[in-house]
C-alpha cells in the first residue's frame, strides 16, 4: 500500500523544477520512512540527491519499497494544476499506474503510467571537502549572476575567513569576495586552502529551482573536487543535495 498526502504543493514544485533542470525522467523511490531520488544528468557531471522524510508530509503510509519512474514533463503538468493550499494525494492505481488526486472543494484525479526503468543505485560521492560556507540562497544566486555576465565558469577559492568567486573571459573579469562579516554569509569553515572551477550554468539551474523563501544553503568544495550544494526543504530534516564535477580544463 502507498498513500502520501501533502498540502504543501510548493515542495512538489521544487522537486520537479530541480529534476527538470537535469533530467527527462524521474525515478522516485518510496520507502516506509521517506522518499528518495538519486539521479545523474545525461553527461554524468551533475547528480541530484533527494531525501524527503515521512514527517514532512501530512499523511504518509508505505508498506514496502517502490520505485516509480515518470516522465518529468508529465509530472510537471500535473503539479502545475495544483494551487497553493490544495491537498495532493498520491496512491498506486490499477495496473502499472500512479494516481494524483488534487482537492480543494472539488477533486481532480490524474493517472500517469509508470515507465519501465533500468534504475540502478547510484552511490553518493564520498569526499572530504576542504572548505564549507553557509550563505543565503539569494546571496549565492546573485554571485553566480554576477559571474555569468562575463564567463560560463566560476573559480571558487577558499582561504581562512574568506570565499572568492572569480569569472574571467576575453570580455572581462568579475570578482566577488565574501567574508564572515558579509551579511549573506552565516559561516565559513576552511580546513585547507582550496581552489576549483565549475560550470556557472549547471549551478544556476539548481539554485534557481529552489523556492525563494529558503534562507540558507550550505556549499562545500575542494581543489579539483566536486562541489556540493545542500538545501533544506523544511524544518523536518528533508533536504536536497546537488553534486557538480569540477571543470579541469
Amino acid at each position: 500500500m502507498l498513500r502520501v498526502v501533502t498540502k504543501d504543493i510548493e515542495l512538489w514544485n521544487t522537486v520537479v523544477k530541480a529534476a527538470s533542470a537535469l533530467l527527462e525522467e524521474i525515478a522516485l523511490e518510496f520507502h516506509p520512512d521517506r522518499i528518495t531520488m538519486r539521479s545523474m544528468d545525461p553527461s554524468h557531471i551533475a547528480m541530484l540527491n533527494l531525501d524527503w522524510l515521512a514527517q514532512s508530509f501530512d499523511e504518509y503510509s508505505c508498506d514496502g519499497e517502490y520505485v516509480l519512474a515518470l516522465r518529468i514533463e508529465d509530472l510537471e503538468n500535473v503539479i502545475k494544476r495544483a494551487s497553493r493550499g490544495e491537498s495532493m494525494e498520491i496512491t498506486l492505481g490499477e495496473g502499472n499506474t500512479i494516481v494524483f488526486k488534487v482537492s480543494d472543494g472539488y477533486e481532480k484525479e490524474y493517472t500517469l503510467h509508470i515507465l519501465e526503468s533500468a534504475h540502478t543505485a547510484i552511490p553518493v560521492p564520498k569526499v572530504s571537502f576542504a572548505a564549507k560556507f553557509v550563505i543565503t540562497l539569494k546571496g549565492f544566486r546573485d554571485a553566480l549572476d554576477d559571474i555569468s555576465t562575463v564567463s560560463d565558469q566560476v573559480n571558487i577559492k577558499a582561504e581562512q575567513g574568506r570565499i572568492t568567486m572569480i569569472g574571467s573571459s576575453e570580455y572581462g573579469n568579475v570578482k566577488v569576495t565574501m567574508t564572515t562579516s558579509t551579511p549573506d554569509i552565516k559561516e565559513i569553515t576552511v580546513q585547507d586552502q582550496a581552489s576549483s572551477s565549475y560550470s556557472v550554468e549547471y549551478l544556476q539551474k539548481f539554485v534557481k529551482s529552489l523556492k525563494s523563501g529558503l534562507d540558507f544553503i550550505t556549499v562545500e568544495f575542494g581543489s579539483r573536487l566536486p562541489i556540493k550544494v545542500q538545501a533544506a526543504f523544511d524544518d523536518k530534516g528533508s533536504k536536497f543535495e546537488y553534486y557538480l564535477a569540477p571543470r579541469l580544463d
